[in-house]
Order: C-alpha cells, then sequence, then structure tokens
C-alpha cells in the first residue's frame, strides 16, 4: 500500500482531487499509483457507500468526468476497487454520410440478389432489379431492426455507439455480410451490457419471426422432380435449408406435416413459383444469423449477455464454445457436408475477437432477476432458432 506522500506533487494534487470527488460515494482506505505519466492512473482500495450500487457509481462517472477521467469499479478480495483511468470516452462516432451510402448500397446488392433469385437477368435488364424487393425487404428488415435496436439502446445509456456500418457483399448467398455498430468505449454497467447485448436479437426476432410465417403461407410444397421438371426416376440433387426447431414447428404450423419428406424429399419450395419463397428464405437466413451472433463468445451479442450474467466465468464458457464449434465444423466437412465451413468461419471470428469479454466500466453491480429471467429466456430462443446443419444436400431418386 502507498500513501500520498509517496507521490509526486502533480499526482498527489491529482489524488487528491480524485479522492474529493469520492466524497459520500466511496470510503477511501488506500491509494496507490499505478504509472508515472504526468496524469497517472491511480487506484483506491476502499468501501463503496450503503445504497443502490448503479446510481452511485453513475455519481462517481460524472464526478470523474469533469477531472477528465473515467472510473472503473471492480472487487479484489472482497475489497471495492475504483481505479481512475485519465481518459473520458469522446461521445463523437463516426460521419452519418458514410453510414446512409453504406446502407444504400447494401440495399442494392440485396435487391441484386433478390431479383436473381427471381429468375431476372439484371444484367441485361438492370431496370428490373426492383423485382428483388420481397427478398430485400425482408432481410433488411431484420438486420435494420436488430442494429437500430442495439443502436437506440446504447445511447439510451450514454454510450458512445456509432450508427450501424452495413457491408455490401453481392455475391454472397444473402446479399450482404450484415451490419457492424461501432462502440469507442467500455460498456458502463453489466447492466447496460446486458441491454445493449440482449436489445438486436430481440429487435431482429420481432420482425424476422412474423415475416417467416407470412412467407411460408404464399410458399409451395413439393417434391424437385415437380419444380424441376424432371422426368420420374431421374436422380435430382438438391440443396435443402435445415431445420432448427423453430424452423421445423413453422412449417407444420402452416402445412400440417413435417416437412422435408425423407422418403420423397418434398419441402417448401423457396424459389419461384412460390410467391412467399423470398421471404421465407431471408427470414430463415435471419434467425440463422442471429442465432449464430448469440454465441456466448467475445463481443457476439451472446458474448455480452453472457458476461453480464455470469462475469469472468463467461471466459470460460467462451472458450469451450469457441472449441465445440470447430469440433462440429471439423465434423460436418468430414461427413461430406459443405456447411461446416459456415461453423469453422464463426469459429475463427470468435478466435479474432477473443473470448475474453471486456469488462465494464462498473464490473460489481449484478443483474437484477427479471434481467436473469430474460437472459434464461434468450438461452432458450438460442436452441428454438439454430440450424446445427445450415444446409443439407440431398439426391431424391
Amino acid at each position: 500500500m502507498s500513501t500520498e506522500t509517496d507521490l509526486s506533487d502533480l499526482a498527489t494534487t491529482t489524488a487528491r482531487q480524485l479522492q474529493t470527488a469520492l466524497i459520500g460515494l466511496f470510503a477511501v482506505e488506500d491509494i496507490t499509483l499505478l504509472d508515472n505519466n504526468n496524469r497517472p492512473m491511480i487506484r483506491f482500495g476502499g468501501r463503496l457507500a450503503a445504497g443502490d450500487q448503479g446510481g452511485i457509481f453513475e455519481t462517481i462517472v460524472a464526478r470523474f468526468e469533469r477531472l477528465g477521467y473515467t472510473p472503473i469499479l471492480t472487487q479484489e478480495d472482497g475489497l471495492y476497487v475504483v481505479r481512475a483511468v485519465p481518459v473520458v470516452a469522446n461521445g463523437k462516432v463516426g460521419k452519418a454520410w458514410v453510414n446512409a451510402m453504406l446502407f444504400a448500397l447494401t440495399v442494392l446488392s440485396v435487391l441484386f440478389l433478390g431479383a436473381v433469385r427471381e429468375n431476372v437477368d439484371v444484367i441485361a435488364h438492370p431496370l428490373e432489379i426492383w423485382r428483388g424487393w420481397p427478398f430485400a425487404i425482408t432481410i433488411m428488415g431484420i438486420l435494420t431492426a436488430h442494429e437500430l435496436s442495439h443502436y437506440f439502446i446504447g445511447r439510451r445509456y450514454g454510450s458512445p455507439t456509432s450508427l450501424p456500418y452495413f457491408v455490401p457483399l453481392p455475391l454472397s448467398i444473402l446479399g450482404t455480410m450484415g451490419a457492424v455498430i461501432v462502440q469507442r468505449g467500455p460498456m458502463r454497467s453489466r447492466k447496460a451490457l446486458f441491454d445493449i447485448g440482449i436489445a438486436g436479437p430481440l429487435g431482429g426476432l420481432i420482425v424476422a419471426v412474423p415475416l417467416l410465417f407470412l412467407g411460408l403461407a404464399f410458399s409451395q410444397t413439393g417434391t424437385p422432380h415437380e419444380f424441376m421438371d424432371l422426368r420420374p426416376g431421374e436422380p435430382a440433387a438438391v440443396m435443402q435449408e435445415g431445420n432448427s426447431i423453430l424452423y421445423l414447428a413453422a412449417k407444420f404450423a402452416v402445412f400440417g406435416r413435417v416437412l422435408p419428406d425423407p422418403q420423397t424429399g418434398e419441402d417448401v419450395w423457396l424459389s419461384p413459383p412460390s410467391a412467399g419463397g423470398s421471404i421465407a428464405f431471408a427470414a430463415w437466413a435471419g434467425l440463422l444469423v442471429t442465432a449464430l451472433n448469440l454465441f456466448p463468445i467475445g463481443q457476439f451479442d451472446g458474448g455480452h449477455v453472457a458476461y453480464a450474467m455470469w462475469g469472468q466465468k463467461a471466459w470460460s464458457l467462451a472458450r469451450a464454445f469457441v472449441g465445440l464449434i470447430f469440433a462440429w465444423g471439423l465434423l460436418l466437412i468430414f461427413v461430406g457436408n459443405q456447411a461446416g465451413t459456415t461453423w469453422l468461419v464463426w469459429g475463427g471470428l470468435g478466435m479474432l475477437m477473443g473470448p475474453r469479454h471486456p469488462q465494464p466500466l462498473n464490473d460489481v453491480t449484478p443483474l437484477d432477476p427479471g434481467r436473469k429471467r430474460l437472459g434464461w429466456a434468450l438461452i432458450l430462443i438460442f436452441i428454438l432458432i439454430l440450424a446445427p446443419v445450415p444446409l443439407i444436400q440431398t439426391v431424391i431418386p
């Protein structure tokens, strides 16, 4: 333990100002200089005042910001610790025109792909690109609802959160790589981390699930031979989207039977002539991407929720889950299912992000029981919407 007398005059003055800012909120028992910079990082050990921990911490944040510092509240061996970091997050993030331009390009990209799905030769007839609207509206609606839910909840908590950056990718299966939001600073608390993390998946699901049922209601079912105009007895190689529990249940609710039929290959046809096929396929894909994003790893949405619920224990869960993803992906490839590459890609993303989710500024105040129940409900949703085998290639005799 070191005291103010151990510090330089400048550091002593800074420490006194910060200690004064803690009066009535945090009883300081020891002060430690953590570096020798002109504006040092300083550690205060002691006891947090009785009362609403979240509200007390927000007051500390406001007082420290006036001094150009940001507090980080943790516990070490039962002792409360406030680390004063000499930086304040800048709330300005990005330029709106960049977000608008990327959004417009992504709309064109998914329109192009949607038109191709409707058998439009967009190269020869570029003005016919508008016919891709069922697919484009569905996928963009799901992505926009997801990202704006993150954005508005983030801004409500005062987080330096950018508008979503959409990523166009015309040659991909969806016409986009999705969207990302830039967070230029740590989350304020576990509560903020939980609310921001869970808002995106819930917002996307509110759009995706009704559109899935709508698309299925206007889709046709049949065998590949019927839709591909093949002679009876001529084998047909078809690529069928994998079932999640929700997708299986939705098809059963709309059509009254389990699809695909394991004997005949009869299934929902998600291409023309099905009027709702593109809508149903985009909704199915949106649900799959939502499920993948709920992996409890790093800064995936599931990683946010897992850390908010379990703290540093979530780091071990993330490492185990990365191993499980790679193992499952390799197994699928070993049995000849190329959908295993999807799992390997997401496992690789998890490795790049790292399994250790950053700590929020207030890493002490736990979630309330209501949020914990909602977190467990999200785990159930994850189980319902995850398709373990996203695509299945089947040869129908």
